[in-house]
């Protein structure tokens, strides 16, 4: 018979065996736990982020006029809750740039100044695994940084003497000398009694008050002012004199007190007197025989603008004085210098009246019939406007006038030119 017997050391290599086989089992196990721990935590980390984004998103969105540092917070809180996050005290953090800290943080107090709300999350990822060895969850933090867009906002402001139309005609308040220098001192806020010009400006004036709500020195948005008359009074406002009908350089406000204060200081255009008239009054602009003039009857009274050269050679474009596009043509201009491209640009045009007055052409001389028409008018029409406002011509059509110019203008602002064929509708000048 025979005899088998079991080799100890074969027992200790078994034993070994299955040691090793229990730690690489162990091993897996800890490395299967921490795989799904690990991608458990990237999951949630990149709903952090999204919960993150939102917030800051919703916290720009609030970041315009009339809404509290409270407002924006609560916005961003709200949305990173619906995003099944915690909000609780010190879980989210919102910053804007605050002008008082010291040395302010460059990231949110840039030069120029810039909309940016900063939103911060922290949150504590649960674990499965690694809970097993008393690491419950695991911290985790995400930062977003959202923009509101900067304006840049231009006013077009008609100064025309239709803006002294709701007096009644014959009374004095017509005449824009006389309504001009009423109420000097502003004793309501606004110097001067023109209607509906001071009207207007009180318009403009609660406009600019919503758009530059900050301190100068951290304001992001911006406003530059347009006066348009006729097409050799239309000129960019400079605050410093905003009555001065040459200025060529734009200017770009920021601070409110001074964009205020050029607007309470413009004026209804004053034309000199007619040629050969007398008006009622002492210091007046002079008198005029080119261009419109202000005309009295015997008695002194106003009987409203005429043109003395207009009327000897049976030409009445230089009388006209409500140029729009050429109002247009300057705001556009204006985001042409000190470009912000990020920006929101916008125009505003506060008229009361049709086009029927446009920039000069290089040939045009106020004082040589000769190269009348004034402007883009064309020949067989005085009045620089046809008696039909649905029309549209094009730029060297004989029947091009002050409105197709207006209405050219408007495209200039307010159409991106990258498809020359297409239509552009804006409201108030047709499409």
């Amino acid at each position: 018979m025979n005899t088998f017997r079991v080799n100890p050391s074969s027992r200790k290599e078994r034993g070994q065996a299955l040691v090793i086989i229990a730690f690489a089992f162990i091993g897996l196990l800890a490395f299967v736990g921490l795989t799904v721990d690990l991608g458990y935590y990237f999951i949630m980390r990149g709903n952090l982020q999204r919960a993150t984004d939102a917030g800051a998103l919703a916290a720009a969105a609030q970041f315009r006029e009339g809404r509290t540092f409270a407002e924006m917070q609560a916005a961003a809180l709200e949305a990173v809750k619906l995003n099944g996050f915690d909000t609780s005290p010190g879980n989210v953090i919102i910053e804007i740039c605050d002008p008082t800290a010291v040395p302010p943080d460059p990231e949110l107090c840039t030069t120029p100044p810039r909309k940016l709300v900063r939103v911060t999350v922290n949150a504590n990822v649960d674990t499965m695994f690694l809970s097993l060895f008393g690491f419950g969850s695991i911290p985790a933090s995400t930062t977003a940084t959202s923009e509101a867009a900067s304006m840049d906002v231009v006013l077009v402001i008609d100064v025309s003497e239709s803006m002294t139309f709701e007096a009644t005609a014959g009374t004095p308040l017509r005449d824009p000398y006389y309504c001009n220098h009423q109420d000097p001192g502003g004793a309501d806020g606004y110097p001067g009694e023109c209607q509906p010009f001071e009207k207007v400006k009180e318009a403009a004036v609660n406009f600019v008050s919503k758009i530059l709500d900050n301190n100068a020195a951290f304001e992001q948005d911006r406003v530059a002012i347009i006066a348009f008359s006729d097409g050799a009074h239309t000129w960019y406002v400079n605050p410093s004199n905003p009555t001065d009908t040459t200025n060529t350089t734009p200017y770009w406000i920021s601070d409110q007190g001074t964009a205020i204060s050029a607007i309470k200081q413009l004026t209804v255009y004053e034309p000199g007197t007619c040629q050969g008239v007398t008006d009622p009054y002492t210091g007046n602009p002079g008198s005029t025989y080119w261009g419109p003039c202000r005309n009295y009857d015997a008695s002194g009274n106003y009987t409203g603008l005429f043109c003395k050269a207009c009327d000897a050679n049976s030409e009445w474009s230089a009388y006209m004085t409500t140029n729009i596009g050429g109002g247009l043509l300057r705001a556009g201009n204006m985001f042409t210098y000190q470009t912000r491209e990020d920006a929101l640009w916008i125009t505003v045009l506060l008229t009361d009246g049709l086009a029927n007055a446009t920039d000069l052409e290089n040939t045009d001389v106020y004082t040589d019939p000769a190269t009348w028409p004034i402007g883009f008018c064309p020949d067989w029409i005085n009045l620089c406007q046809d008696n039909d406002t649905t029309t549209r011509h094009t730029s060297g059509n004989g029947q091009y006038d002050a409105d197709d110019y207006a209405r050219d203008m408007a495209d200039f602002v307010g159409c991106f030119p990258t498809n020359p064929a297409s239509s552009c509708a804006n409201p108030g000048q047709g499409s």
